[in-house]
Formats: structure tokens, sequence, C-alpha cells
């Protein structure tokens, strides 16, 4: 099968929080996550709930939140049943701000040369 990915995707498995696409960030709206995997195009992320394909959905990633950035927001291309109470979600990111996208390919680049240099 052909590798569809234009930029290299960085397993980071960290916890994040996702909220409903209509902006309402406040405590009660947020759902835990993991961010299975990220790249500047967007992420795999797992969670409880089923979302659809083509639904709108943003998380929040605290080492943006220390940094002032605001949720990533993006739309679900696929979704999976991962285990009997976990799902995984294929999302690109949409609009990302060029200060996001900044933040992102610098996180990818870094995790990106420290598989380089332990596999060598």
């Amino acid at each position: 099968m052909k590798e569809r990915r234009k930029h290299y995707r960085a397993i980071i498995n960290k916890h994040a929080w996702i909220c409903d696409f209509d902006g309402d960030t406040s405590p009660s709206s947020l759902k835990d996550c993991l961010i299975v995997d990220i790249s500047e195009n967007g992420a795999c992320i797992q969670c409880s709930t089923p979302y659809g394909i083509g639904q709108p959905l943003a998380f929040i990633y605290q080492d943006f939140i220390e940094d002032g950035l605001r949720p990533v927001v993006g739309i679900v291309m696929w979704s999976n049943q991962h285990s009997e109470t976990d799902y995984r979600h294929g999302v690109e990111f949409l609009g990302l701000s060029t200060h996001m996208l900044h933040k992102i390919r610098e996180q990818v680049s870094r995790i990106a040369a420290e598989n380089t240099s332990q596999l060598g």
C-alpha cells in the first residue's frame, strides 16, 4: 500500500482534551483524549467517543496552551474502534495559524531527530 502522507508523523502519545467545534472550551465541555501521533497536516487521536467522518472538532494540547495558543481545529477523516472502550480518529487540521504550524513542525522535527539518533 502506497504511503499517502505528505509529512512525517511523530508518535507522541500525549494527553489532550477534545472540545466541540462550536468554540465552547469551558471545562464542562472538554473530554479526555490521547494524541497518538501528529504531523503538520493532522493527528491520530484516541478517545472513548465515536466521531463520524466529516465531523469537525477541536483539541487542546497542554504544550500549546502554555504558549497561549488556541485549540487545534480539524475534521475527522477516518474513524476506527481501537478497543472495547476506545476509538481512534484521523484528524486533518484546518486553518492552522503560522505560530501553531511552527510549534507543530518544531515538535515533529525534534521527535524525528530523536528517533533517528536512537536508530544509529
